[in-house]
């Protein structure tokens, strides 16, 4: 592990050698006049205006979609055409790699273009071994503190990087990769990411070999629905401290064994080294297909409801539902359960045995 974060050290370092070696023999930018910059700029109400440095900055929202320019003036959004060297420090401050951030520098940029710059990006800490940060007039490699944006370039993050950062959002480059396990503690509410990566209902997926995996969801959720996935990651809800409702495909780690790596506990999205952490805030749960194994639910003595409608009588264990201590209500396609206290049952009419507690031990 030290020996290749050496060596991934000793690359950055390369490559920034080469980014100065690089920037010796590109132009100066010219100052000259700079104080004096008058700005064409062009309104949605198809008027146009030149407008001077302070001006514009007064008005500065940021950086649209299209790569312009955007002012604010009342209820009129003006654009500033983009230059060619502005676009390229736009895609290399949203899409780039680690090269093509190191290389930034000898582009003419006006002021505000710069001042534009900054205020989409100057937030945003890029990781690669080590810390970069955009500050208005390059692309520099030194140590954050709190950031409102995380870019993983490369690799994987340290453990408790993102807590430690207080970032609200995470961005994720071609080749990085994110576990579970680095959300966790975290106030991460947007992440966003290229193929083979796909964000979807709170969810962050992957697919290999034309296999999706669940990976991770944001960790503020309170009710979250699983997608279709092959296969989810051990932990992959360890984030989800305040979840309160799950609709999940099945229970475990796949819908059905397909080899000695089978795990069907429920518990297992929820799957640390010192055994499981379900939060006590998930009371209610949907399973929609699969199947429910002996103690099934191991390891939830706060689940309240679980729905199984949908699976098939024989899919369902007799004992799935045996260790639910806190258990009140059961939806279930099998009767003739094994269940913790008293209560009642009636077929519902899809033809299922609900099952609810009563007395005190089901307040």
């Amino acid at each position: 592990m030290v020996k290749g974060r050496k060596i991934a050290c000793a690359a950055v370092g390369a490559v920034l050698s080469a980014a100065c070696a690089t920037t010796l023999f590109l132009p100066l930018p010219k100052t000259a006049g700079r104080q004096g910059e008058v700005y064409r700029c062009v309104w949605d109400d198809g008027t146009v205006s030149s407008e001077g440095y302070a001006e514009a900055f007064s008005m500065l929202e940021g950086v649209g979609e299209d790569g312009v320019i955007e002012l604010k003036r009342g209820t009129h959004v003006g654009r500033i055409e983009a230059t060619e060297d502005f676009s390229a420090y736009c895609y290399a401050l949203s899409e780039g790699s680690l090269t093509d951030l190191l290389l930034l520098g000898g582009g003419e940029l006006s002021r505000i273009q710069r001042a534009a710059l900054f205020r989409e990006y100057g937030g945003a800490v890029y990781y690669s071994v080590d810390e970069f940060h955009y500050t208005g007039e390059g692309f520099v490699r030194e140590n954050c503190g709190h950031a409102e944006e995380v870019v993983l370039l490369s690799g994987t993050l340290p453990a408790g990087y993102l807590a430690e950062k207080g970032a609200t959002k995470l961005r994720l480059a071609s080749g990085a990769t994110l576990t579970a396990d680095k959300l966790i503690g975290s106030k991460i509410a947007e992440i966003s990411a290229p193929a083979p990566y796909k964000v979807e209902q709170d969810g962050l997926y992957l697919t290999v070999a034309g296999q999706r995996r669940l990976v991770a969801a944001l960790p503020k959720v309170r009710s979250l629905t699983v997608a279709a996935a092959d296969y989810m990651d051990q932990g992959a809800l360890l984030p989800c401290t305040s979840l309160a409702e799950l609709t999940l495909p099945y229970a475990g780690n796949a819908a059905r064994s397909a080899g000695t790596g089978y795990d069907g506990t429920f518990a297992w999205l929820f799957a640390e080294r010192e055994g499981y952490r379900v939060p006590e805030s998930l009371k209610r749960v949907k399973i929609l297909g699969g199947k429910l194994i002996s103690h099934c639910f191991y390891a939830c003595p706060r689940l309240e409801e679980v729905d199984a409608c949908g699976l098939a009588a024989e899919d369902v264990s007799i004992d799935a539902f045996a260790d639910m201590v806190g258990w009140k209500r059961v939806h279930s396609p099998r009767s003739g359960l094994i269940l913790q206290g008293t209560y009642k049952a009636y077929i519902a009419p899809c033809g299922c045995t609900v099952y609810e507690r009563y007395g005190e031990e089901a307040l």
